[in-house]
């Protein structure tokens, strides 16, 4: 997890900035809310704040130092006085809150502070986000907890009323194709899973995914015969495509890649623009439930016939 958050400190200089300065003053907070599409970043981040309030050799401007034996078994989840949940499930239950509050009561093993993280904290049922009421608006004294999401307006309100949220900024595209090729995959394969990946992490997970690859090349073939205007554009959502993506996300996706190889054209601008209207407008009736070999098709007439 070290490299991790070294690499998210690169990611998120501003709420870097932000957080050393909030150290340094001795005024951070017992509760946030950090929200990011990337969840391992996510986490990286608040392992990265548990060592601005661990760490023993503080430097000048309020940042851990990240080498000494806190920082170090912090960044390796090894810190006895750090606690990480997540769910057990499709929810984070009342029992798993209930164990970590007994955990979070008693005294730190080394030195005073204790923090807990929950990470998918938006899966929190009523009843177990409750029970952390008491403990965020009273903290016992050196406990902190953080609650890592994706999704915060699904976070109880409840909850949000009393922390501090912050959002991540999404990384940039050239960012994750550049992290790719330092991978050794290849910079036009690297371009087209950036432009359909969130994060980093998605994208990585991309790069093994066989279906996925699958449906890069599918989608590749079919958009030259689209861009060529050639009626085996048809034939190839029938023969192909239609048997490849069998569930709503996969019809999804395969449009996010028909998307990402019009970007990649050599087209005009304002070609590109209108190609990627009608593939927005063919996604939205993919979403009105019309069938996905109905919508490519019509999709495939509307593109070879486009002025």
């Amino acid at each position: 997890m070290k490299n991790n958050i070294q690499e998210v400190k690169m990611h998120q200089p501003q709420l870097v900035r932000f957080f050393n300065k909030v150290s340094a003053e001795q005024k951070i907070n017992h509760s946030y809310i950090f929200e990011g599409l990337d969840r391992d970043d996510v986490y990286a981040f608040s392992l990265w704040i548990a060592q601005l309030v661990l760490c023993r050799e503080k430097q000048a401007d309020g940042s851990a130092c990240g080498v000494c034996s806190v920082c170090r078994r912090v960044a390796t989840l090894d810190y006895p006085d750090l606690l990480t949940i997540e769910p057990d499930g499709q929810s984070l239950k009342v029992e798993q809150i209930q164990n970590a509050k007994q955990i979070m009561m008693k005294s730190a093993l080394e030195g005073q502070a204790k923090i807990l993280i929950i990470r998918d904290s938006e899966k929190m049922t009523p009843s177990s986000g409750n029970r952390l009421l008491k403990f965020i608006e009273e903290p016992e004294g050196e406990t902190y907890i953080f609650f890592l999401t994706s999704q915060a307006g699904q976070l109880l309100t409840t909850i949000k009323s009393r922390c501090q949220q912050f959002t991540f900024m999404p990384i940039s595209k050239k960012v994750i194709t550049a992290d790719l090729v330092a991978k050794q995959v290849p910079q036009s394969k690297a371009e087209i899973i950036a432009e359909v990946s969130n994060s980093l992490s998605e994208a990585v997970e991309l790069i093994a995914d066989e279906w996925f690859n699958d449906a890069k090349s599918n989608v590749e073939k079919w958009y030259s015969y689209l861009s060529k205007r050639d009626p085996l554009a048809f034939v190839y959502v029938q023969q192909y495509l239609v048997k490849l993506a069998k569930e709503r996300e996969q019809q999804w996706l395969i449009f996010d890649l028909l998307i990402a190889f019009i970007k990649s054209s050599a087209q005009r601008a304002e070609v590109v623009a209108t190609e990627i209207d009608l593939v927005l407008a063919a996604r939205q009736k993919l979403k009105s439930n019309v069938s996905f070999q109905n919508v490519c098709e019509q999709l495939v007439w509307r593109l070879m016939n486009k002025a």
